[in-house]
């Protein structure tokens, strides 16, 4: 009898030790929240600008250079803790088909409050390419209200600048967000390309900080560059104004109509408001801007002189689409070649891999 109580105690104890055990893991990857490092870096645009401080790929000659745009892949600790393989076989089918030189993700790689885990793979998953990326954020990575989120936007920021063969610098600290960098192209030497990297932030508007400052550092380049403005490339989350007028003006429709033909067409726009944003990106060389944001919208078109790139949504995660309508996935590339960029849709039917 004495043996039974002990064997009974003691799958009783290894039954309520692993209880604990699981209820710490949960707790720890679910529940706690992790804010990362507050580090206060303040910029002015009395600051003296150094060219050094803006991270540079070089372009080889005589060969095209090929960013592969990543757009709301929107990965959930909660749905996808046993089945990111579908997502990770999509970007390496991706990447295998474009054979990029940078890999550019415009925000919304996760989403939900459960994010833990999944920058952490997603990461790690962009590392193995050994392939440099460069990332910003959107509207639900830290949560669907402002770092409510297990990892907040310091905290997710600690983890992107610790990848490998990431890009990404959080910036400086009085922008109105994080994440704001600076990569410059070069070919042989001289700087072919600016890429300027923001955060639509949480107030879904690019701010007059983030505008003054990127008007700052492209003086800054101009003047190292000999003079002249570079031509410029902004990757954020969430479209800006002229994405509808352009649309509109394009399809001569009433600005009301929402749904056109067989795919979802809308807009969700970065500040109703204008604020001198798209004037000032024109004014300075910028001749490509790329968001994401609206999953159902996939097009390029060129307004005022800059060409506005809806990119094509990466994966099945929050997919406004059925068997029966138009799928809309893969990834979005624009190709620098001769002085030129083109832009190319890559599509991804899961159903034929």
């Amino acid at each position: 009898m004495k043996r039974k109580n002990k064997i009974l105690l003691s799958v009783v104890c290894t039954v309520l030790g692993f209880a604990v055990v699981c209820s710490f893991a949960v707790y720890f990857l679910f529940f706690h929240r992790y804010r990362g490092k507050e580090i206060v870096s303040l910029w002015s645009e009395t600051d003296s600008f150094s060219i050094s401080g803006i991270t540079t790929i070089e372009k080889q000659k005589d060969k095209p250079f090929v960013i592969l745009n990543l757009a709301d892949v929107q990965i959930c600790d909660l749905e996808d803790l046993f089945s990111m393989n579908e997502i990770k076989k999509e970007i390496a089918d991706l990447v295998e088909q474009t054979h990029p030189d940078l890999i550019t993700l415009t925000g919304d790689q996760t989403w939900s409050n459960e994010n833990l885990i999944s920058l952490k793979s997603l990461i790690s998953w962009l590392d193995s390419f050994e392939i440099p990326y460069a990332p910003v954020f959107g509207n639900h990575d830290c949560g669907n209200e402002k770092d409510s989120a297990v990892l907040s936007r310091n905290a997710c920021c600690d983890l992107y600048e610790k990848g490998a063969y990431s890009l990404f610098q959080r910036g400086p600290s009085n922008l109105g967000s994080l994440g704001n960098y600076i990569v410059n192209i070069t070919e042989e030497g001289k700087i072919i390309k600016t890429l300027y990297f923001l955060d639509s932030g949480y107030e879904e508007q690019i701010s007059n900080e983030q505008i003054a400052w990127m008007k700052w550092n492209a003086e800054g380049i101009r003047t190292a560059n000999g003079g002249m403005y570079t031509e410029g490339m902004c990757f954020f989350h969430k479209p800006i104004p002229e994405y509808a007028q352009a649309y509109y003006g394009y399809r001569n429709e009433d600005p009301s109509v929402e749904a056109i033909g067989d795919v979802w067409v809308t807009f969700s726009l970065s500040g109703s408001r204008q604020n001198g944003f798209f004037e000032t990106a024109k004014s300075i060389g910028v001749t490509d801007i790329v968001c994401g944001h609206q999953h159902g919208n996939c097009f390029t078109l060129k307004y005022e002189s800059v060409r506005l790139t809806f990119a094509l949504k990466t994966g099945d995660r929050v997919s406004f689409y059925s068997d029966e309508t138009v799928t809309l996935d893969g990834g979005t590339c624009l190709i620098l070649d001769g002085g030129e960029t083109r832009v190319e849709t890559v599509f991804y039917d899961k159903k034929e891999k």
